[in-house]
């Protein structure tokens, strides 16, 4: 050993921390985003405020060329160096640095990143050090951070050998790959964070338009309008990025199109205010009003940013709602392919291709299927009228901001001949001056034109009567104790009216001799709505907005393919058919609270809903487990040869719960396995009924190295099957643990038994939110043929005749005869609410 090698042991050298932020102002997704502006600084200064809270020696941006001259004095302001480098080739930009700083450790981070968890990058260079002594490692990050508040540390020397030895494009420009994908050269270390950190469910980079609008969102949730001097805790990044808003941002599509009314962007304008909702003003809207709602919205509190006009990105949306009036087909497409949608108060029949179609003013459409409908969603005002105040003196005429047909004066002279003191609403005061000069003088004293009145749904009940067109103000005045009238602006509005049980006139009816004759019966003006005090539309949308979408669970067809036929809706949920497979399944639902297959499950769950604890009801279930086991042995020894059959033969049960199918199995002498998710049913079969099973998921579980045997002669599924949402998978998986000619037998509800086809709204109301395949007997062959299996027995369960229409409306006798020829039929053909499958491998 050397005199100077000596030297170096006995005083070793502090090694040079430097960071250095990687900038360009050319990026192709979101061009010049370090520069955008960002709670009153750019993003660039965000993050380089961040990273100067990181213990370093020295502190670089490395640019290229063209963007050194706008980046140079924020740089400087934050007291870092700026190096100009290669475009293209970042790695070189970095092992210039390197070079210049003569840096031992580099802490690397991209200026697209605002919100980093400088504390994260701090513990970090603490465990890089420590490793130094132990393990050290030429690369480190923490793997489970949000996506942008990570940075990566490299050892200086082994990044320089890197570049040389890579000439990989890819590596060249994000610099890290140069070493993790080479892990036989280089040791890298991708560390599990402590919880504080582990948040991997986040985004806070800022990579496209979408990611700014989020950005945007957070900042002003926590700052509101003030400028930010100090960069976020980690704290305060994770509890934004938590908010429902943020996490799910949504998209409001108005109409803004002249001749459809205010309502569907004043309704948008209130929702994007609530919720902090986004909302498309295109270019090509033609509403005259527009501005003005959107100047009263931001007086309100609406953010300009919140304003978009691209619907290009509606990918980046979680949900979409269409408050259209009748929204175009080719839109509608364009959105359904690319997000979910909500439709709401849509007109167009044909709404299909929606996840979630919402009915707040009643509907008459026969074809369009809805999941909910609600009016108690129309806000009412706390302000109504005394039942003893039925004199008609004061009456209210109101056509909406625009009035496209013109129905504002006929309408006020109607009522005005009939005796009536009326307010007339119109939409600027050029129009009012217009109107005022077509009174003729014997009624002149009668109508007032006013200004359309702010907060109008709170003044309703200083009026008799409002003479309206269906929507809002109608259900508003009903519930303010008004009097009212519609007029039929088009067939569909006049056929809403009838079916709501409002009194209607069509156009040309508007006269005084025709309002005089509804004015006689006052009675039949009235009609008494109620508000329900229980959840908002802004809550019960918020709620919609953390909902799933699901592919086809068998062949994963395309997400958001619209080809796909509508099934069914529920209020929860939306069913679909593959065009491709043939299966029905979930598309879309809300955000459930998960099953726990605990102890509570089994015992007070189980109790409340049967009556009895699954041990109390296990001989129960053994029962219908041993007719299973039966079937399954006979189809084992009618599908093999004798001299294939195994001596004692074995059944994995997938799911096995307590164990009621492995205990009758057992006693039918065969050999048995279970595997199930909960660990208080797997513990009851290993220390109780002392059969092998494991605490698992599936498919992921190696049972060859849990039990010892890769393949068995039978695979069983009760009541499993429907949970799965990757069914494609689960199928294969089973294809590869049953021996040729073994068994795969399973039980699932059933869409072809009676429930399915006569109560079919019943049927899928009923239908558990975790389960997202509804089989078919019809099809279950061409679907289970795919993974390598052929239906030999197929078995109706759940028989229930009393559901069938017939039975109900001749309130048939349980043990009547033709009841029981009934069951039989039912049996025949297979009408079974759940169904048992066998198949043979083959």
């Amino acid at each position: 050993m050397g005199l100077g090698q000596m030297i170096k042991n006995f005083f070793p050298h502090k090694k040079k921390v430097v960071v250095i932020v990687q900038c360009r102002l050319s990026s192709t997704r979101l061009n010049r985003k370090a520069l955008k502006p960002l709670g009153g600084k750019t993003v660039l200064d965000w993050n380089l405020a961040s990273m100067k809270k990181v213990k370093a020696d020295d502190y670089f941006v490395a640019t290229d060329e063209s963007s050194f001259a706008e980046l140079e004095a924020i740089a400087k302001n934050h007291g870092f160096k700026i190096f100009a480098g290669s475009l293209e080739d970042v790695l070189d930009r970095f092992c210039k640095v390197i070079e210049l700083s003569k840096a031992d450790v580099v802490v690397r981070a991209t200026a697209d990143n605002p919100f980093l968890f400088y504390e994260a990058a701090n513990d970090l260079v603490e465990e890089y050090f420590k490793r130094e002594k132990t393990s050290p490692v030429d690369y480190i990050t923490y793997s489970n951070l949000p996506h942008g508040s990570g940075i990566e540390i490299f050892n200086a020397q082994s990044l320089l050998e890197a570049a040389v030895l890579t000439d990989v494009p890819y590596d060249h420009e994000h610099v890290g790959p140069s070493l993790y994908n080479y892990q036989k050269i280089f040791k890298c270390k991708f560390k599990t964070p402590p919880e504080r950190y582990n948040h991997p469910e986040y985004r806070t980079t800022i990579d496209t338009a979408a990611d700014y609008r989020r950005a945007l969102l957070a900042v002003d949730e926590i700052s509101g309008t003030q400028d930010v001097v100090e960069p976020y805790t980690t704290e305060q990044i994770v509890e934004v990025f938590a908010k429902p808003f943020i996490k799910y941002p949504v998209l409001l599509v108005p109409s803004v199109k002249k001749g459809h009314g205010t309502g569907h962007l004043r309704r948008c304008l209130d929702l994007a205010i609530k919720n902090k909702w986004f909302i498309y003003i295109g270019n090509d809207a033609d509403l005259t009003e527009r501005w003005d709602l959107i100047d009263s919205a931001v007086n309100n509190g609406l953010r300009k940013f919140q304003i978009v006009d691209s619907i290009d990105d509606a990918e980046n949306y979680s949900m979409i709602v269409t408050d259209m009036f009748k929204t175009d087909k080719k839109l509608l497409e364009k959105l359904t392919s690319k997000t979910s949608v909500v439709c709401l108060d849509e007109g167009n029949e044909n709404t299909d291709s929606a996840e979630y179609v919402l009915d707040i003013i009643p509907t008459v459409s026969k074809t369009r299927t809805v999941n909910f409908s609600n009016p108690f969603f129309i806000p009412l005002s706390e302000n109504k009228k005394s039942e003893s105040e039925k004199d008609f003196k004061k009456a209210l005429v109101v056509f909406g901001g625009e009035d496209p047909a013109s129905l504002t004066l006929p309408a006020s002279r109607s009522l005005a001949k009939n005796g009536l003191k009326v307010t007339a609403v119109v939409s600027s005061q050029q129009k009012k001056n217009e109107l005022a000069e077509k009174v003729s003088d014997d009624i002149k004293g009668l109508i007032d034109f006013v200004l359309p009145i702010e907060n109008l749904k709170e003044k309703l009940y200083e009026y008799d009567l409002v003479f309206t067109h269906f929507g809002f103000t109608a259900f508003e005045a009903s519930g303010a104790g008004c009097a009212v009238i519609l007029a039929a602006t088009t067939s569909l509005h006049g056929s809403l009216a009838a079916e709501c049980n409002f009194k209607c006139l069509s156009l040309k009816d508007i006269n005084s001799k025709k309002v005089g004759e509804l004015l006689k019966n006052k009675s039949a003006l009235y009609k008494k709505i109620e508000s329900e005090k229980k959840e908002s539309l802004s809550d019960y949308l918020l709620r919609l907005s953390c909902g799933n979408h699901f592919s086809c669970p068998v062949c994963g067809k395309k997400e958001f393919e619209f080809s796909n036929k509508l099934i069914a809706r529920t209020k929860d949920r939306t069913f679909r058919r593959c065009s491709e497979c043939g299966m029905i399944y979930i598309s879309w639902t809300v955000k459930e609270k998960q099953t726990e297959y605990n102890h509570a499950y089994f015992f007070e769950d189980y109790q409340k809903q049967y009556g009895k604890t699954y041990l109390d009801d296990f001989d129960s279930i053994k029962k219908q487990c041993t007719r299973r086991i039966s079937n399954i042995s006979l189809l084992y020894k009618l599908v093999n040869k004798t001299a294939h059959v195994s001596i004692t033969p074995s059944v994995l049960d997938i799911g096995c719960a307590m164990g009621p199918f492995l205990s009758a199995a057992s006693d039918f002498g065969w050999q048995v396995f279970g595997a199930d998710i909960s660990s208080d049913a797997i513990d009851y079969v290993q220390h109780t009924l002392k059969f092998p099973a494991v605490c698992a998921p599936f498919p992921g579980t190696n049972f060859s190295a849990e039990f010892g045997i890769e393949k068995f002669d039978a695979v069983t599924m009760w009541y499993v099957i429907e949970h799965f949402q990757n069914l494609s998978k689960v199928l294969e998986s089973v294809g590869t643990l049953v021996k040729k000619d073994g068994i795969f037998a399973f039980s699932t509800p059933s869409a072809s038994g009676i429930s399915g086809k006569y109560n079919r709204r019943i049927f899928f109301d009923q239908s558990p939110s975790d389960h997202f395949s509804v089989w078919e007997t019809d099809r279950a062959s061409s679907i289970l043929k795919r993974f390598g299996f052929k239906v030999i027995k197929v078995v109706p369960t759940g028989i229930h005749p009393e559901r069938l229409p017939f039975v109900k409306k001749h309130h048939l006798e349980k043990n009547a005869l033709v009841m029981k020829l009934l069951n039989v039929w039912c049996r025949f053909f297979k009408l079974g609410d759940t169904v048992e499958i066998y198949c043979r491998k083959i």
